[in-house]
């Protein structure tokens, strides 16, 4: 996905998020403590903050790329979301953005045979918000709006059972839509239409 988007990005760009899909291939392959790569995460978003030259990028690439790893518990979700989110932003590098979360699908849309890992989700949650960004701090948020909902739903549903919020579990809003009686292979699209929705809302 890093290579879809590429011939669209500056150079500085690319080796950021090259380093935010390396910590997530680091966690892919060794597992690193949940300490280790918050930190290797913060240190990543700063960076972000001093090449953008906006202070509240490293807040919310930080927000965002844990959020959008959250999403990733089921199959096409996290796809589906930032494929929307890129189609609204529009322009060259959103329509290849959402491009290669579309030719990822074909292969992680349910029953998945490729999963993105922590690898893809870093560098999807920090793409987008660096795309976004230039848009200012509302349109930041309103384009990560959906795995912000559901990092909010679960986070404050572990805190409240004293479960720590980094462990993973089968209590996402996904999940409890899969139980209500949603089909797996529609609720990809009810995230995308989602998250499409709500960007264009509250960005506009």
């Amino acid at each position: 996905m890093l290579i879809a988007i590429s011939p669209w990005l500056p150079v500085e760009h690319i080796l950021l998020l090259a380093v935010f899909c390396l910590i997530g291939a680091l966690d892919d392959v060794r597992s690193l403590s949940a300490g280790a790569k918050a930190a290797a995460l913060a240190a990543a978003a700063v960076s972000a903050g001093i090449i953008t030259g906006v202070w509240w990028v490293p807040i919310v690439i930080w927000i965002a790329c844990n959020a959008v790893n959250m999403l990733d518990h089921a199959d096409g979700l996290a796809a589906s979301a930032v494929a929307a989110a890129f189609l609204g932003l529009g322009g060259d590098i959103g329509m290849a953005g959402a491009g290669a979360c579309v030719g990822f699908l074909c292969f992680n849309y349910p029953p998945a045979r490729v999963f993105m890992g922590d690898s893809g989700s870093l560098l999807l949650g920090a793409a987008i918000v660096l795309l976004a960004s230039k848009r200012g701090f509302d349109a930041s948020l309103a384009w990560i709006a959906v795995p912000l909902i559901d990092a909010i739903f679960v986070t404050s549903r572990r805190l409240l059972q004293g479960r720590r919020p980094w462990m993973g579990g089968t209590d996402h809003l996904g999940h409890t839509l899969l139980r209500i009686g949603v089909n797996r292979q529609i609720l990809p699209a009810v995230y995308a239409a989602g998250a499409l929705t709500i960007g264009l809302i509250f960005s506009a």
